[in-house]
């Protein structure tokens, strides 16, 4: 932007009524209206004593407006007082009130009676003397005993001594001392010396930061007042739309570099040329506009009760459409009745941001144990602070700076601020040293995990683990399939009643998915997965349309590619997102699953013995009552009677399953847990 040299600068003070009450300014208004066109005196009385209940308790607040009203309030007061018999004592009242206020008033003498013009005149004389004062060259400010305040021909001052201030930028101040006593009138000539330039400054946005060589000087604030139209009118701009003028004084000889910043704006750079420093002179700059710089920030979650939070910032609960951001980088959070979501994000100016926010399990890093040193340490350290980049199915909480692991273990278990536990304990070795990856939940669940802090991704194990979240469900057809050799395709082993009379048979094999040929399980598995609608299946004879519908899996255990806590933590959360039915209660079977890979047979079978679901083919009521008899097997003989009830109850399931619609029967499964414990 080229810098602009305008009007000859004038220091103007804007004394509009800004926010105050209009209500009060209309109160003052009528008042005055009543006794000047009606000669209402107790109507206007009554409007003029609301005015003064109103404003008199701030007194000593109000800006130069308001306190001019509540001067010309007692004016008027003492005026209508002064009118009746009944009132007129109150009189001297309304005119010292007036004087405490603001000596330097002058009551209005085409209102004022010459008895109470008198009357004033001695009120003021008894406690002030006049002080006439002049100013070379005038614009500046009076500053009085610490107060500063516009500069006037005259003012009315207590008895005392005072120290008088009269400054302006650009010239060097002067001080005067006064002794004032009973019947003086002094007055006082202020001449200034000029020392250097100023530039004047309107800026939009107000409260912009102004550094001139990189040095902060303030904030332009304020807005500026209706002598500023002509200047701000060119850009399109009203001038409570900018700030009221921001000085620079003392400006040294030479170029400048003048910088303005403020939030959601992008920053402006301005050179100043050497000649706005010398000669000496007021320089007033075209009104300066940074350009705003937002995008748009859209979060939304399929899961109740989320909280957004930008760096901290609250943003109102889920979901928080098309809102307005500044653009850069932000801590994104939403905070859920359990688990949590962060992201780091950057919201580029101009363009719209859109995240889904799911909960999940926080995994807190409590820090590497011990100072023992060891090669690689550091690399290790390094990459297990920014292990979050790099996990996405856990939220990654790094470890406090300071913080010994002992110290954050007791801090995260108070504040239940995770889920997930990871510790590292180093493990001295002969010549390379290994260190213990620990990860447990809350609840005491762990695993453990050696790396080598030398090899080339140490913790991709780990993260590969923690990505690797088991679904619960996939697309299927309500067939249970096997792949038998010779046959052209998947063998229907079952199919449900409503496939059935759609046209499935049950003994024969598929041999055709839209149209196309289908070899075995796992290629119809792919076909399923990338269908938008209903399949077509083929026989040998007529096709078959079904609809996609999703089939329970259970959870495999013993699996090398699973870290098992951060599985048992997701299910914890997605149990108390889960809506009652058969979706809890499958979550349920498979957190006591879960609970079984860790040996904790009681709390699994609370979980199991109470679960519940309305499918009886696929991963359905017989697996659940399976795995509820092997759970109380493990439990011990004490509970050989409960685990024969569980084994019986799986048999009246013929088409149950383990793992998933095509994983192994149940039935079989049961009978021989039965025979077994004869």
């Amino acid at each position: 932007m080229r810098l602009r040299r305008l009007l000859p600068f004038v220091f103007l003070l804007n004394l509009g009524l800004g926010a105050q009450d209009a209500a009060l300014k209309d109160t003052f208004l009528q008042a005055k209206a009543l006794w000047a066109t009606q000669g209402d005196r107790e109507g206007a009385t009554t409007r003029f004593e609301q005015v003064v209940a109103s404003l008199s308790p701030k007194a000593a607040a109000l800006d130069p407006t308001w306190a001019q009203v509540l001067c010309e309030t007692y004016n008027w007061l003492a005026v209508l007082d002064d009118r009746s018999p009944q009132t007129k004592p109150r009189a001297q009242a309304r005119l010292q009130a007036l004087i405490d206020l603001n000596p330097d008033f002058e009551v209005d003498r085409t209102l004022t009676s010459q008895r109470l013009m008198a009357l004033f005149d001695r009120l003021r004389a008894e406690n002030y003397a006049p002080v006439r004062l002049s100013y070379a060259p005038e614009g500046g400010t009076l500053t009085v005993d610490g107060r500063p305040g516009s500069p006037q021909a005259r003012r009315f001052l207590p008895f005392g001594s005072h120290k008088l201030t009269y400054s302006r930028p650009g010239y060097a101040p002067v001080d005067l001392i006064l002794d004032l006593v009973s019947g003086d009138a002094k007055s006082a000539d202020f001449k200034l010396t000029r020392i250097s330039s100023t530039v004047a400054l309107y800026v939009r946005p107000s409260g912009a930061e102004v550094l001139l060589d990189g040095r902060s000087l303030g904030h332009a604030k304020g807005q500026a007042g209706p002598d500023a139209a002509p200047l701000v009118a060119p850009l399109g701009l009203r001038p409570e739309e900018v700030s009221e003028p921001f000085i620079i004084g003392e400006l040294t000889p030479g170029k400048h570099q003048l910088e303005l910043r403020a939030p959601c704006h992008r920053t402006k750079v301005l050179e100043m040329q050497a000649d706005l420093a010398t000669p000496f002179a007021d320089h007033i700059l075209e009104p300066i506009r940074l350009d705003p710089s937002k995008g748009i920030l859209s979060v939304q979650s399929a899961w109740p009760g989320g909280e957004l939070f930008l760096s901290g910032q609250s943003q109102g609960p889920l979901p928080v459409a098309n809102l307005p951001v500044c653009s850069g980088p932000y801590d994104l959070l939403v905070r859920f009745p359990a688990g949590g979501f962060s992201r780091r994000i950057t919201v580029e100016e101009g363009k719209a941001l859109a995240v889904e926010a799911r909960p999940k399990p926080r995994l807190a890093f409590l820090g590497l144990e011990g100072d023992l040193e060891f090669t690689g340490r550091a690399r290790l350290l390094s990459q297990l602070e920014g292990l979050g980049d790099r996990l996405q199915q856990v939220a990654y909480l790094p470890a406090h700076p300071g913080e010994t692991p002992q110290e954050a273990l007791a801090r995260v278990r108070a504040s239940r601020e995770a889920e997930l536990i990871l510790s590292a304990i180093p493990m001295p070795g002969k010549v390379v040293h290994q260190v213990e990856l620990r990860i447990s939940t809350l609840e005491g669940e762990e695993e453990r995990l050696l790396v080598k802090p030398l090899e080339e991704d140490p913790l991709g194990p780990l993260v590969a683990r923690l990505n690797a979240m088991p679904p619960l469900h996939e697309p299927g057809l309500g067939l249970s399939l096997l792949d038998l050799p010779g046959e052209p395709g998947p063998w229907v082993l079952s199919a449900s009643e409503a496939d059935q009379k759609a046209g499935i048979q049950v003994g024969r094999a598929l041999t055709l998915a839209n149209g196309k040929p289908v070899a075995s399980v796992q290629a119809l598995r792919q076909v399923l997965a990338s269908a938008k609608g209903p399949v077509t299946l083929s026989q040998g004879g007529s096709p078959v349309s079904l609809p996609i519908q999703d089939e329970a899996l259970e959870l495999p255990l013993g699996s090398p590619a699973l870290c098992y806590p951060a599985v048992l933590a997701r299910l914890r959360l997605d149990y108390e997102g889960a809506k009652a039915g058969d979706e809890a209660n499958l979550i349920r079977m498979n957190l006591g699953l879960g609970l079984m890979h860790f040996r904790r047979y009681d709390k699994a079978i609370e979980l199991l013995r109470d679960a519940r679901l309305g499918t009886t083919s696929g991963v359905s009521q017989g697996t659940l009552d399976y795995h509820t008899g092997r759970c109380f097997l493990r439990l011990g003989s004490a509970y050989q009677a409960e685990a024969t009830q569980a084994f019986r109850q799986a048999l009246k399931y013929p088409q149950a399953t383990l793992l998933g619609p095509d994983g192994p029967l149940v039935a079989p499964l049961a009978r021989q847990a039965l025979e077994d414990l004869k």
